[in-house]
């Protein structure tokens, strides 16, 4: 979202973050190491609820095989390329190739298969894969796939930061359960205000620099997470060297889950 100003001018910014977590080593599909961030090393869903799984991959151009055929069911996927290229292929016949800031969402509703390799033409490739919960109404929808490339992400550009609008409100796929994410990079050692809805719950995720969230000014470095709070705008200071995290904020569904490795009834 763009930064918030009330009509006086002065930027709106009361969320605080609730915790700060460190990402967390972990392996997926062919034994890739990734840096879990989400679900937190306390392991708890109700602070973050719709957002169940955050997870930072890199694969070197001379890597083997990613994430072979498995299925899902029940939640939103989507996956975001910092850089390098990605190939999905899914029981529902689609198949493409997504490359650097290109994002691809997936819908897996009832159930589907999917796999994603690498595409090593496109050299390292480092991405980052969200899981968002459906409400149990929603959890019967027909799959669907879509496939965004880097160019046509809207990007916003204001007060010190720059938005790539990946999905949710004005962003590049339409999420089912109400959400916003964001790619977002605020300008060496300025402040910039983000209006979130009230109520709404989520996270940032910094890939580079250092920046201090919310009204307590709490650090959150490279491959670490903050909580949001549930009221006001967020307000982010960068430090010398910039920041640039992941934004993620929307609607809690407040329903218990079953969540059974890759299916989440």
């Amino acid at each position: 979202m763009t930064p918030d100003k009330s009509s006086t001018g002065a930027t709106i910014g009361n969320r605080s973050l609730r915790a700060v977590y460190p990402a967390a080593n972990t392996l997926e599909g062919a034994g890739v190491p990734i840096r879990r961030a989400l679900p937190t090393r306390d392991g708890r869903y109700d602070p973050v609820d719709p957002f169940l799984l955050l997870d930072d991959v890199e694969l070197q151009a001379t890597s083997g095989p990613s994430f072979p055929p498995h299925p899902h069911r029940g939640f939103e996927i989507i996956t975001y390329l910092l850089s390098g290229g990605m190939t999905h292929e899914d029981s529902e016949g689609h198949r493409a190739t997504v490359g650097p800031l290109g994002l691809q969402h997936i819908l897996t509703g009832r159930g589907m298969w999917h796999g994603e390799e690498h595409d090593h033409s496109q050299g390292t490739m480092r991405g980052l894969q969200m899981w968002i919960n459906l409400a149990r109404s929603e959890k019967s929808r027909e799959p669907a796939y879509t496939a965004v490339n880097g160019p046509d992400v809207p990007v916003t550009r204001a007060d010190h930061a720059t938005v790539r609008r990946l999905a949710g409100e004005g962003g590049a796929v339409t999420l089912v359960t109400p959400a916003i994410y964001q790619d977002v990079t605020v300008d060496p050692s300025a402040t910039a205000t983000f209006a979130i809805p009230d109520g709404w719950q989520g996270f940032v995720y910094v890939i580079s620099g250092l920046g201090s969230f919310g009204t307590g000014a709490e650090t959150v470095g490279d491959g670490e997470i903050g909580i949001l709070g549930l009221m006001g705008g967020l307000t982010v200071t960068a430090g010398t060297s910039g920041v640039r995290f992941m934004l993620g904020a929307g609607q809690p569904l407040r329903e218990p889950i079953r969540w059974r490795g890759p299916y989440v009834d």
